[in-house]
């Protein structure tokens, strides 16, 4: 196996369709969506005659340290990972790379399991104090309407069937960036009172210019009596509807339900295998910020799953002062 720089979108995007990836953040275009907000990002493929591997990675400079990322990657099968692994590492110090940034940290998307954390370990990782992305999905199949809503949990299914039935609770599809201020409108009212760390505005607002023109992106927006309500930013690739980020006003209306079925109708009319709902809390506790949030999509019906924790690989001293204040400040969370 040998490991080079790939920039060929179609070859990238390609292997991620192939391959059946479960994310988004290895796209081509989302490298895009962090080029412009000048990040660095380093494309790599690994071959063995053929391309059997991609791994992008994203450069953050922060007061606090910087950071070399790879976001729900790299994309390899199991039994090649230990040797992509060596590779990488091997490539990062040759381009210096381990001078420039105090660490790699990868939120991969292996499954949680035993012999995959060995294959990192071994070659020098440790479980991070912290993620960058989520850990878990919630994934949903996607098959006729009918098997779909007995899937649901009854209120879910019962609120959806009230929802339908409400032509005055409409929902809008678009890909007009001039619509982006509605939902941002709705996410800030969201983070205000919830309380929460937001998403950078142009990091979302790139994400949906970006994706929306390769037809990969459609913001979904809910609205009564002239009034919007609800919002979701929906991401289409690899065969797979994306929930990635969204925002709603307090209403006692069903619209959010409304808003989720016209998701899952667009997902089958593009021939969705799944729509991943995206993370659920950890902890499923009343207490929990996301417990409500997690509450409303698992009643949609579906599964879980669990990727292996996040891995850091330091590079230099400081990392472990880095690493201590991501403990501390994560357990003030």
């Amino acid at each position: 196996m040998e490991i080079k720089i790939l920039e060929n979108k179609e070859k990238w995007n390609n292997f991620l369709d192939n391959f059946g990836y479960l994310s988004f953040l290895q796209d081509y275009e989302y490298g895009e969506v962090e080029k412009s907000l000048k990040r660095e990002i380093i494309r790599l493929g690994f071959f063995e005659d053929d391309l059997v591997g991609v791994c992008q990675l994203i450069g953050y400079f922060a007061k606090r340290g910087n950071i070399l990322a790879v976001l729900h990657g790299p994309v390899i099968r199991e039994e090649k990972l230990d040797e992509a692994l060596i590779l990488l590492l091997n490539f990062l110090k040759e381009n210096k790379l381990n001078k420039k940034y105090h660490f790699l940290r990868i939120n991969s998307v292996f499954e949680n399991k035993k012999e995959i954390l060995e294959k990192f370990l071994k070659n020098g990782f440790i479980i991070a104090p912290t993620y960058i992305v989520s850990e878990n999905f919630w994934l949903k199949e996607i098959k006729d309407d009918d098997e779909m809503l007995k899937q649901m949990n009854k209120t879910t299914r019962n609120l959806i069937l009230e929802a339908i039935k409400k032509p005055y609770l409409e929902i809008e599809k678009t890909t007009d960036l001039e619509k982006f201020e509605i939902f941002w409108n709705l996410y800030e009212d969201l983070y205000k009172r919830k309380k929460f760390v937001p998403y950078p505005k142009e990091l979302i607002k790139k994400e949906f210019e970006i994706f929306s023109k390769e037809n990969k992106a459609l913001m979904f927006l809910g609205k009564m009596e002239g009034k919007y309500y609800s919002s979701a930013l929906v991401i289409f690739s690899h065969k797979i509807a994306f929930y990635h980020h969204s925002a709603s006003l307090p209403t006692k209306e069903p619209i959010n339900y409304k808003i989720q079925w016209e998701i899952i109708q667009e997902a089958k009319k593009r021939g969705c295998r799944f729509y991943n709902f995206w993370g659920l809390a950890k902890k499923e506790v009343p207490n929990h910020p996301w417990y409500g949030l997690t509450q409303f999509k698992k009643g949609f019906g579906g599964f879980r799953i669990d990727f292996l924790s996040t891995m850091d690989f330091p590079f230099k001293l400081r990392y472990w002062l880095i690493a201590f204040y991501e403990k501390i400040k994560r357990r003030k969370l």
